[in-house]
């Protein structure tokens, strides 16, 4: 069996340079850690969890907890955050919440049985106050994506305010001047970048603001389409409709199809995170892209101590032919 000390002899270097490399400590030389990757290609090394573990005292795990496995966003998070704990010599742990699950009782299952060196959550439950003070008070390394909750750990950030308000301002060039919004369930959903660019779009197009226009959801089909038809039978019904995520708006166009709406002409419809179902729907469905690969970059840099590199992650809009007539999709007025 092949060891960390074949390795060494091999690179010709100590024994703690083969160890830095597989920890992916910082201030390693490149041609140094080229020469230690080259041998154990060359050799077939394949690092000993347990040992790692000892003599690190570190579990080099990570754990990614789901609320929803048929969340594409939330699936996709996962697969590129696989990919990056794979590329830095770490594991991903996958955990799923039950949905009868306190926040106390899922914290304590995940963290007396894994100990993982950081927890990575995305939302819905980066946004979790409950599950957040939990893992806090367990002093596991966390580490939130898109999250509007304050004080807690670290965030990555992405710009979902601007965004939001270029597609906001794109339904209101269509000529649709009652532009409603399915919003983030969250308690303070005013503070959510999407409902800021939302307000902020409609003042600068010099539409009203209409409470009676704005509708939480919880991120699901189901209650798009129930918030669409609150909607829709208002007296004077939206004629654009921008949910704050895909699954959503895929909702609420079922919602408008149910009543003989045309998409787009008699109502605009936009979602948020460009998933599967997004371009396969008739007609497809505008919508915001989300730079998840680089968010789980930057959300595994944060957890291993790597926050020096973080990328500035810019969403991208994707017009399609839900909001505007025969429109292939576009990214930010280009074609695809």
């Amino acid at each position: 069996m092949v060891t960390i000390y074949d390795v060494a002899a091999k690179a010709g270097v100590g024994m703690k340079t083969v160890s830095r490399v597989l920890n992916n400590e910082a201030h390693v030389r490149p041609a140094m850690k080229d020469r230690v990757m080259k041998a154990i290609d060359e050799l077939g090394y394949r690092p000993n969890l347990a040992a790692r573990q000892l003599a690190a005292s570190r579990s080099f795990l990570i754990t990614f907890i789901l609320s929803d496995v048929f969340s594409s966003y939330q699936t996709s998070m996962l697969v590129a955050a696989s990919t990056e704990c794979r590329l830095r010599n770490y594991h991903l742990v996958v955990e799923v919440r039950d949905q009868d699950e306190t926040a106390e009782r899922l914290v304590e299952r995940v963290t007396a049985n894994l100990r993982p060196d950081g927890i990575m959550l995305v939302p819905p439950l980066s946004n979790d106050a409950a599950i957040v003070r939990a893992i806090e008070s367990k002093g596991t390394r966390l580490v939130r994506v898109a999250s509007t909750l304050t004080g807690y750990g670290d965030i990555v950030p992405v710009r979902d305010t601007d965004v939001s308000h270029e597609m906001v301002a794109h339904i209101a060039a269509t000529g649709k001047s009652r532009i409603a919004l399915i919003a983030p369930p969250f308690d303070k959903a005013a503070a959510s970048e999407r409902v800021t660019g939302y307000r902020s779009a409609l003042a600068q197009a010099r539409l009203p603001y209409r409470a009676d226009y704005v509708v939480k959801g919880d991120f699901t089909f189901a209650s798009g389409k129930a918030a669409a038809e609150l909607l829709l039978a208002l007296p004077e019904p939206p004629d654009a409709i921008f949910a704050t995520n895909d699954a959503m708006a895929l909702g609420a166009m079922a919602a408008a199809r149910q009543i003989g709406l045309d998409i787009p002409r008699d109502i605009a419809i936009a979602g948020f995170d460009d998933s599967p179902g997004s371009r396969t729907m008739y007609p497809p469905l505008t919508t915001v892209r989300q730079p998840i690969p680089g968010m789980a970059r930057n959300a595994i840099s944060v957890l291993l101590g790597h926050a020096d590199a973080l990328e500035e992650l810019v969403p991208e809009l994707i017009i399609r032919g839900s909001t505007q007539p025969g429109a292939a999709a576009e990214v930010h007025g280009e074609d695809m």
